[in-house]
């Protein structure tokens, strides 16, 4: 009996360990069972302005709040417009100008929180093309992409300067770095922490604004009105953890550039830290309203969607009244 005590003991020890990590497995089934899964797609390829939604991912914000998050690269915003329109995604990051074609359409969408205050749409061009004011475009070639809403800002620009000038216009199917960069535009057309940030990095540039002519809500956080509606309180728990998200990136830049290089780590570590600094410049008007939903008012949506079919991406002035709401912030 003697000999088999130390067998009895370690078989003993194996079992309570088996029980130990059976337990463990069944509470996080449990656990993964009770999350519920939600997506969201990013409006392009992710960069570091998405660092908040991998940094609220891999700190376990999102699952604290029973959410299992997948965040999808992006095709543009016009993909996100339709994919959130139809249920295929919850949530999705997408400029208003695309978001608004959508309604014009007839996708029932609603801004749950917005980025960006302002257009961050520019004309970008190399130092030694003597661009430094919009009529120095004339008799110039400028690169625009036609799939794109600056397209529609960059003629806007061009009527509010009244220009009557001969520029020619080339279609390109990419931001405009390379097409400015080997001088086969004399500038583009694309948004200021994108493209103009490349080109202004690898050689200067100068930017004309869209800002300096018009202005509008430029980024946000849309879902679907139908999937709005029937989770209110999963949207609630969404927004509360992004919130959090958000304003702890952009405080702890380190961090925000090491989840994101978790996720890309392929990525240019000198472009994203530079894109990190101007895309915190321009939420900044946004986190300095935190009570107003990531600063959504009634007036302000009113002022961009006067500005937008000014603009000419939409035909109507749009009725903002449940295009947007606040759930509340923190």
């Amino acid at each position: 009996m003697a000999r088999n005590r130390p067998r009895l003991k370690v078989l003993c020890t194996l079992m309570v360990l088996l029980a130990i990590i059976g337990a463990a497995r069944a509470t996080a089934q449990e656990r993964a069972k009770a999350l519920q899964h939600i997506s969201v797609r990013l409006n392009y390829l992710p960069g570091v302005e998405h660092a908040f939604l991998y940094l609220g991912q891999q700190k376990g914000w999102y699952a604290e709040a029973g959410i299992d998050l997948e965040v999808i690269p992006g095709q543009g915003s016009t993909v996100a417009v339709k994919t959130v329109g139809s249920g295929e995604d919850q949530f999705a990051i997408a400029d208003t100008g695309s978001v608004a074609r959508g309604w014009e359409a007839g996708v029932k969408l609603v801004y749950v929180a917005m980025l960006l205050k302002h257009t961050p749409a520019v004309i970008f061009s190399l130092p030694s093309r003597n661009i430094v004011s919009i009529k120095d475009l004339c008799g110039k070639k400028v690169g625009i992409n036609l799939k794109s809403t600056t397209t529609e800002q960059y003629h806007a620009m061009v009527r509010a300067a009244k220009l009557t000038c001969e520029i020619e216009e080339v279609p390109i199917n990419s931001g405009g770095t390379k097409e400015v960069m080997t001088g086969a535009v004399d500038a583009a057309v694309n948004f200021s922490y994108t493209d103009a940030l490349r080109v202004k990095l690898k050689s200067g540039a100068n930017i004309i604004p869209a800002i300096d002519y018009f202005d509008f809500f430029g980024l946000g956080i849309i879902t679907n009105a139908a999937f709005l509606a029937e989770n209110q309180d999963l949207v609630r728990r969404f927004l509360s953890v992004t919130y959090r998200s958000l304003d702890y990136a952009f405080a702890h830049k380190d961090e925000a550039m090491a989840a994101f290089l978790a996720v890309v780590p392929e990525a240019d570590q000198n472009f994203e830290a530079a894109k990190f600094d101007i895309f915190k410049t321009l939420l900044q008007d946004v986190r300095a309203s935190l009570q107003d939903c990531y600063s959504q008012s009634q007036a302000e949506w009113e002022a961009t969607m006067r500005a937008l079919q000014s603009v000419g991406l939409t035909k109507s002035i749009i009725d903002p009244r449940e295009r947007f709401v606040c759930l509340g912030n923190h």
